[in-house]
Order: C-alpha cells, then structure tokens, then sequence
C-alpha cells in the first residue's frame, strides 16, 4: 500500500514558495483534458480545475479519461471483506471504484460523455510499456485475470497492450483536440502514473511531431513521492521504466487557487470514494483540505523514454 502523502509542494530544486508560483486561471475557450491513472486520482489532482472549468466551459470544452479501475489494490479488497482474493472479487472492486469516479465527476457538474475508462490494469502499466507493446502478447491482469479492457466504459474494448493505450491517447488528441493536458508527472514514484506520462508524452511528440506550435500546454501533477520500489505499485523483481532527461526538467511551477465554493465542491466530491478511507484515507482528507492545485509546465521533449526488457 502507498504511504506517501501528496506532493502539496514542488519536488527539491525549486526555488519558490508555493505562494510566489503564478496562478493559472483556465480560460474559457481553453480544451482541457485531465489524464488520471486510478479512479480518485482526477479529483485529488484537479478536482479544483474541474469544479473551476464547468462554470465557464460548456461540456464540449472538458474531458476525462481513467486509464485503469484501481481494481489491484488489496487493502481495499481486505477492507471490503475479502479473504480470499478472487478474481471476481478485484473485477467487483473495479466496478465500485469505477462507480466512484462516476459518482465524484457528476457531481461537480460532468456528463457520461465528457467522461472516459480505459479499464486498463491497476499497476499493470509499466510492464505492459516495457514487455507488452504488440498484440501477439497481451499483457494479463493477476488480479482480474483480463488481458483486454472488459470493465471499460464509453471506450472501445482493448487488448492490453502498449500500442493499445498509446492509440486511445492519441484518439483524444485527435479527436477532443484539447489545449490544455493534465496528466501526471514523469518523474512521479508511482510507476503507473509515471508510465501514463511517458506514453501521454510520446503521444504528444508524434501527434505534433511537424507542428511543435500546436502542442497543448502540458500540465503536470506530483500525486506520490519516494524513491523504494514497495512506494511505486511495481513488484520486487520488475523492471521500471527508465525516464532519462535530456537536459533537466524545466521547473515551471504554477498554481491553481481555489475559492471557498470551489473548495467545498473538491472536499464534497472526494467524499465519494468510500472504498479508499481505509486505503487512502489520509490523500483524500489531505486533498479536501488543500486550497490550491499545482501543476509543473513540460513539453514532449524535455524527456525521453527508453523501454527496457
């Protein structure tokens, strides 16, 4: 289980205090897509964005998209009375974690079609970037046993492979045409978090490989913190990614201030996730009590990804 709190501050190396960061205000003609590994993690890192955006944009101005159920957790499956494990059993916590989500986004004001679920694994993103590209081998799920997304929603049913998720990427790219992207940071210590960026990151880089003007702006959440292998989601003896910069990141930090009403909103929204108080209890009270959101500004280039076997 992760035990690492929400990074509220910018990781070392940046020189201003979090109230000296600029404020971004999302404009009303702005495209915003939020990119969320696990159910809950689109509100802690920008429920305030969302709240803040539904007031000024109509629904065809805001997209979600949940790139896998949080169905690999076993606290959450020994909090909800499983003793056993069973693979039904992480396919149900999937379905309620999923319901969650749904829950939190229509109550800050969503519709079904702003929202996506990829029903990719729970950590289960690094190896299939690193070992599961092609569909020749589909990656499979301990825990659900699937290897295609059957608990996807309002998303086209997948292998689970590399290629798979970097095509979904690259459908909203092309399709939603966003000018803003919230994603997670790449050098984020959860590995499926870290994973998601990398192929967000790729994405972008082919997508407006000719055209670098056109890339949206790129904004970057720091959910986890820490350096061991037990904080990332990856197991003992998997290989991680290997994120190598070609120069370093640049800092660029800002900041999202919410009002009172927005607060509120975020701090009632994450109430939805009953299935995390056990689990995740002390992120979600640490995310309704924040009164900003933060984000770090990068560009396709300012990494690249090596995949490892």
């Amino acid at each position: 289980m992760l035990n690492k709190r929400k990074s509220i501050t910018p990781p070392a190396g940046n020189t201003n205090s979090v109230d000296e960061m600029p404020v971004w205000i999302p404009g009303p003609e702005e495209r915003i897509l939020v990119l969320a590994p696990h159910p809950d993690d689109e509100i802690l890192a920008a429920g305030g964005v969302i709240a803040t955006s539904q007031k000024s944009h109509p629904p065809s101005k805001l997209r979600v998209a949940i790139a896998t159920n949080g169905d690999a957790s076993y606290a959450t499956a020994f909090f909800h009375g499983s003793h056993t494990f069973s693979k039904q059993h992480f396919r149900d916590m999937a379905a309620i974690r999923q319901q969650e989500s749904l829950n939190a986004l229509i109550f800050l004001g969503l519709n079904l079609a702003q929202i996506r679920f990829w029903g990719f694994p729970d950590r289960g993103l690094s190896p299939i970037w690193l070992r599961y590209w092609d569909t020749h081998q589909p990656y499979r799920s301990p825990t659900t046993g699937f290897d295609r997304s059957e608990q996807a929603l309002n998303s086209p049913v997948t292998q689970y492979t590399g290629m798979s998720l970097l095509r979904l990427i690259q459908e909203e790219l092309t399709g939603f045409q966003p000018t803003t992207i919230i994603l997670p940071h790449p050098q984020d210590a959860h590995s499926d978090h870290r994973t998601l960026a990398t192929l967000t990151l790729l994405a972008a880089g082919i997508h407006y490989g000719q055209h670098p003007q056109r890339s949206p702006r790129l904004l970057a959440y720091m959910m986890w913190t820490g350096n061991k292998f037990w904080l990332t989601g990856a197991r003992s003896n998997e290989v991680t990614s290997k994120i190598v910069a070609k120069k370093p990141l640049q800092v660029k930090w800002q900041r999202l201030s919410m009002s009172l009403d927005i607060q509120t909103q975020k701090a009632r929204a994450l109430e939805c996730y009953h299935s995390q108080n056990f689990s995740a209890g002390q992120l979600l009270q640490g995310g309704a009590n924040s009164i900003q959101e933060i984000f770090c500004s990068i560009r396709p280039y300012d990494i690249v990804a090596e995949r490892q076997s």
